[in-house]
């Protein structure tokens, strides 16, 4: 079986990607095999090229069967802007603090713009765009592992998760250190060292790309045999590295 390619938070880091997405290929075939990748959400906002790296998501979904796109909570934030228009104010308000600024911009708007105008053209311009966020899952499960954007509530089974509290959760499932259904494989969250860190059970890759230039990859054998390994992007050099990093073990 191939294995599991999951992606953290991107952030409209599309430079910090594509350098990932062909270390992802080049390692597959190491493998035999085509990757099954999992983005983990959080495709926009903060950094400069949110337009651009969704359009290296969807060509991504399409190039390799099996590929998955989950939900993160800043595409909540531009849906709600697309959907919502008696409340697109409000919602603007909210979102362009919270790095959505950053990607209007990445669709040739500005501040200064109208939010309807906005919301309008990139609903009619870039389609492609919404219909993907729309199509996208909010959990997807194998038998070992779930992969989520923020966590789940370990209070309630998988099956009756909630996905707004998947998207949003934090301390009340970041805090919580026993056994799960399945290992989860989130987001959301940027780690402290801005590494990923295994906790007994979830693996957290938010390694805060857009500010730290880690962008981070877990590489998972669905089979259990094999430890998860992961690939991270490194910008500090005079070109952006892809190299294999060790997790932080946390209890």
């Amino acid at each position: 079986m191939p294995h599991l390619y999951a992606i953290g938070d991107i952030h409209g880091r599309r430079d910090l990607l594509d350098p990932l997405l062909d270390a992802i290929v080049c390692d597959a075939g190491e493998h035999g095999d085509a990757p099954r990748i999992v983005f983990l959400g959080d495709i926009v906002d903060r950094g400069p090229e949110s337009r651009q790296s969704l359009d290296r998501v969807i060509a991504t979904l399409e190039a390799f069967p099996g590929s998955r796109l989950i939900l993160g909570n800043h595409e909540e934030f531009m849906l709600r802007f697309i959907d919502e228009p008696e409340r697109r104010d409000r919602i603007a308000k909210t979102w362009f603090a919270n790095g959505g600024l950053e990607t209007i911009a990445s669709y040739g708007f500005g501040k200064s713009d109208n939010v309807d105008a906005i919301a309008a053209r990139i609903a009619e311009e870039r389609a492609a765009h919404i219909d993907a966020l729309r199509a996208a899952d909010w959990m997807v499960e194998t038998e070992r592992y779930c992969f989520v954007h923020g966590g789940v509530d370990p209070m309630l089974p998988l099956a009756d998760q909630d996905p707004e509290t998947t998207r949003w959760i934090r301390h009340d499932f970041l805090d919580y250190s026993d056994p799960l259904e399945k290992m989860v494989i989130h987001g959301h969250t940027p780690t402290d060292a801005s590494l990923p860190e295994v906790h007994a059970n979830r693996i957290a890759v938010d390694t805060g790309a857009f500010r730290s230039g880690h962008l981070t990859c877990a590489i998972l054998d669905e089979t259990g045999e094999t430890p998860p390994r992961f690939l991270a992007t490194d910008d500090h050099g005079s070109e952006i590295a892809v190299t294999a990093v060790d997790p932080l073990n946390r209890p």
